[in-house]
């Protein structure tokens, strides 16, 4: 058996076997076709469907402004155009980046890394959960990383070969075009710059440094055209900000106390965790810095290239110019990986001849969890905030005179779904939002009872359904959703729930008490989208 495994492990014909499958992990979660979830409905509704081409280079200023880079705007706003505004039209450009982005690392790796390493960098980037969803998913994540590779590419392709003026004009269109499609390319652009000055300084190659820093110009000037452009609309947002300090997402810089050394730790961990989706993360980041040691020793120009781009990235942070946490550090899995695999492959390599054993639980750890997990997402493909079925549900349980209350929270989705279900305008009303519009960390008791007035104006209503979708948990551990429903069964009378992923709805019939005349809802007057939260 092991003879078998060994000999498929040294098949040419393994890694096209493993982006096949690869491929068709993301196209079945492409084709279930899950519900858009906040983020992706808030980027549709108001960054696509919401503005003209023109509009597209500014940024409403009464809303929560979207933050994928221009060129996934101007991509999305083509295919609706053109091919309606259905999610697989929405999605389409971000599944096909993904798949793209299957075959680009297998070139990538096999650029950067052992040959024995590479299938087992090629199955995480194949299998890893994030990466499967992200596939299906209206943000630019996987067109981050498509523009990552396609940058190491071409710093390979120029690092081995004669810097000849095509290859100049080469170089610099790409690092031009890629920061209008990817906010995250400028990282990767410095560092892969960065490196090649670097070891052409040291080995005295002053022509090739001439010649680098006419390509590295071209990538400034188009940096700053894209921020006066585009990116200064971004700045200056109060909210994102205090988001992301409430998420420890920035650098403590310089580091003084024993908590900001703590902080490295932690975000290092949860790159592992949280960002590549390891279930053994801590067997990840072993394995990682087996593999940085050894790249390092070995081939440094390399190590630098892969390592560099998130010393910018920490730096910028430490500027509050760029959060590093979740999914912010998402374009660095590849270079993760190949790390990973250059480690597993050493540690095996090593023991292979006085413990093989230690090879072989080490990769089946490894892998195991990302092959079992792939697998079981064939059959249940992954859901986060899955509104339509409720929605469907409400649609079928609808009577005449009923009122739907939607949550702030379910607004985005709300928005874009309420056509493709029938909902008129009269037939529902958003709910208030009673926080602070600039820090989602803020919490007052006066909050909770902004949230009992807006359900009192519903008073007298006898069938008045409530729509919720992955409410926040607010500060002193209050879940909005707990709190509607304990404050909605004091004013009345539960008649049905239905509940799906990280939504659901309620009926009640508040007839019990007349309608309070001293607020009446007025059912004519329209609330403005709620992104603030």
């Amino acid at each position: 058996m092991f003879e078998r495994l060994n000999k498929l492990y040294k098949s040419d014909k393994l890694p096209w076997l493993i982006i096949g499958f690869g491929i068709v992990l993301r196209l079945v979660q492409y084709l279930y076709n899950h519900s858009l979830f906040i983020d992706e409905a808030r980027d549709t509704v108001v960054g696509i469907l919401g503005r003209s081409y023109a509009d597209l280079f500014t940024s409403p200023l009464d809303i929560h402004k979207p933050t994928p880079p221009l060129g996934f705007f101007v991509i999305e706003k083509l295919a609706v155009q053109f091919l309606g505004d259905s999610e697989y039209v929405l999605r389409l450009f971000p599944i096909l980046t993904s798949i793209i982005s299957i075959f680009l690392f297998y070139f990538f790796a096999k650029q950067y890394i052992k040959p024995k390493a590479v299938p087992i960098a090629l199955i995480l980037f194949a299998t890893l959960e994030p990466l499967i969803y992200y596939s299906s998913e209206v943000r630019p994540y996987m067109n981050d990383i498509a523009i990552v590779l396609i940058i190491y590419l071409a710093a390979r392709y120029v690092e081995l070969n004669k810097l000849t003026l095509s290859r100049l004009a080469f170089f610099a269109v790409i690092g031009s075009v890629v920061i209008w499609f990817s906010s995250s390319s400028v990282f990767i652009l410095a560092g892969v710059g960065s490196t090649l000055a670097l070891y052409s300084l040291i080995r005295k190659e002053w022509t090739r440094i001439i010649r680098l820093s006419l390509v590295y110009s071209f990538w400034v000037l188009s940096l700053v055209v894209c921020y006066f452009v585009y990116l200064h609309n971004l700045t200056n947002d109060e909210y994102a900000l205090n988001f992301w300090r409430g998420e420890n997402g920035f650098m403590p810089f310089p580091p003084l106390s024993f908590s900001d050394i703590k902080w490295f730790m932690t975000t290092f961990f949860n790159i592992f965790q949280e960002t590549a989706g390891f279930f053994l993360p801590g067997i990840a980041a072993f394995t990682f810095i087996v593999g940085c040691f050894k790249t390092y020793l070995e081939k440094k120009e390399k190590f630098f290239i892969l390592i560099s781009p998130v010393l910018f990235a920490l730096l910028a942070s430490g500027f509050y110019l760029y959060p590093v946490r979740h999914r912010t550090l998402f374009f660095m899995i590849p270079s993760l990986l190949l790390l990973i695999a250059e480690g597993v492959e050493d540690i095996r390599d090593k023991t292979a001849q006085s413990a093989p054993i230690i090879g072989i639980v080490l990769i089946g750890l490894l892998l195991f969890h990302p092959l079992f997990s792939a697998i079981h997402h064939t059959v249940k493909p992954i859901t986060k905030e899955e509104i339509k079925p409720v929605l469907n549900y409400i649609k079928k349980q609808w009577q005449d005179g009923d009122v739907l209350y939607v949550h702030y929270h379910a607004h985005p989705a709300f928005e874009y779904y309420k056509k493709k279900y029938g909902f008129a305008d009269k037939d529902y009303i958003v709910g208030v939002y009673a926080g602070d519009k600039n820090d989602i960390w803020a919490f007052s008791v006066d909050y909770l009872k902004v949230y009992t007035d807006d359900l009192d104006k519903l008073r007298g209503k006898r069938r008045v359904w409530i729509l919720f979708t992955a409410t926040p948990m607010l500060h002193k551990g209050i879940n909005e959703e707990v709190f509607f429903i304990y404050y909605l069964n004091t004013i009345g009378k539960q008649l049905d729930s239905f509940k799906s992923v990280e939504a659901g709805a309620y009926l009640y019939n508040l007839s019990v008490e007349a309608l309070s005349s001293s607020s009446p809802r007025n059912r004519d007057a329209t609330r403005t989208l709620h992104w603030h939260f």
